[in-house]
């Protein structure tokens, strides 16, 4: 009895030690992006993407904007999924639905619609 619980102890705590590695090499997140493009159902939202700016570095911090709107705080990657945490704030999550040395294609839910946002390098 007390083997089985010992073995299904050390199965629970290899499933919760094992965090998803990134899909895509983290280095290409670093640095500066505009945004290009803001989707609605592969339509555009109307918005201007073009005021939406973030700042991903080495140190796992960021700052982001949008018009008036600024934040700055932590991230982690983790699969395809890319979470932030502003000071003070909840964590937030978004899918890396492509990311290359130029371009990053975030996938997000806004009020369980979806849209998709298109960065581009500075």
């Amino acid at each position: 009895m007390f083997r089985k619980s010992f073995i299904f102890l050390g199965f629970l705590l290899s499933i919760t030690a094992c965090k998803p590695e990134p899909k895509f090499d983290i280095t290409l997140l670093y640095g500066e992006w505009t945004g290009a493009d803001w989707l609605v159902k592969g339509k555009s939202s109307g918005r201007d993407a073009r005021e939406v700016r973030f700042t991903f570095d080495a140190a796992n911090t960021y700052t982001a904007s949008y018009g008036e709107q600024k934040e700055s705080g932590s991230f982690r990657v983790e699969g395809d999924k890319l979470y932030t945490t502003a000071e003070d704030k909840i964590e937030k999550v978004v899918k890396v639905e492509r990311i290359s040395a130029d371009s990053l294609f975030l996938d997000m839910n806004r009020v369980g619609q979806a849209e998709q946002l298109i960065l581009v390098k500075n």
